[in-house]
């Protein structure tokens, strides 16, 4: 049985059954969501790992959708994934909270590469636990004013 869950938000260019060997290398199941409503209802039971997302596939500005899965699924490092020719400032984005990124299409070694990360960082949380960054009292609010307009 898997012990936790990396989940595909939006709907990412890649069959997910080539990703599920790679996850079970790990120890995890790999899960797809087509919204970040989905995803916060995959969260429920607290054994999301990772998030693997692309902005364009969410309707989003990278900020955005970095924000919503980071309310969605709190625990889980998101992983910002890009085509090759979209310019993400990564130093921005880590500093918003990305854990990682990934370019678009997937190659298969890159996407083991990140989640080899991903679980050294989990394991290393769990030896140390780390706090989540609190969200300044602006970020908060911008993050409410976003919810309260993307709720249906």
């Amino acid at each position: 049985m898997p012990n936790g869950t990396v989940v595909l938000a939006g709907s990412l260019p890649v069959e997910a059954l080539k990703l599920h060997p790679l996850a079970a290398e790990f120890g995890w199941s790999i899960k797809q969501a087509s919204s970040l409503r989905g995803l916060a209802e995959l969260n429920a039971d607290g054994t999301l790992v990772a998030v693997l997302f692309n902005p364009r596939d969410l309707a989003l500005p990278w900020e955005q959708a970095l924000r919503g899965v980071l309310d969605a699924a709190p625990g889980a490092l998101p992983i910002l994934c890009h085509g090759f020719a979209e310019t993400i400032d990564w130093p921005q984005a880590a500093e918003a909270g990305a854990f990682h990124s990934l370019q678009l299409p997937f190659d298969l070694g890159e996407v083991r590469q990140s989640l080899g990360f991903a679980w050294e960082a989990k394991r290393r949380s769990a030896i140390i636990p780390i706090q989540p960054r609190a969200a300044t009292q602006e970020q908060a609010q911008q993050g409410r004013a976003w919810a309260a307009g993307n709720v249906a």
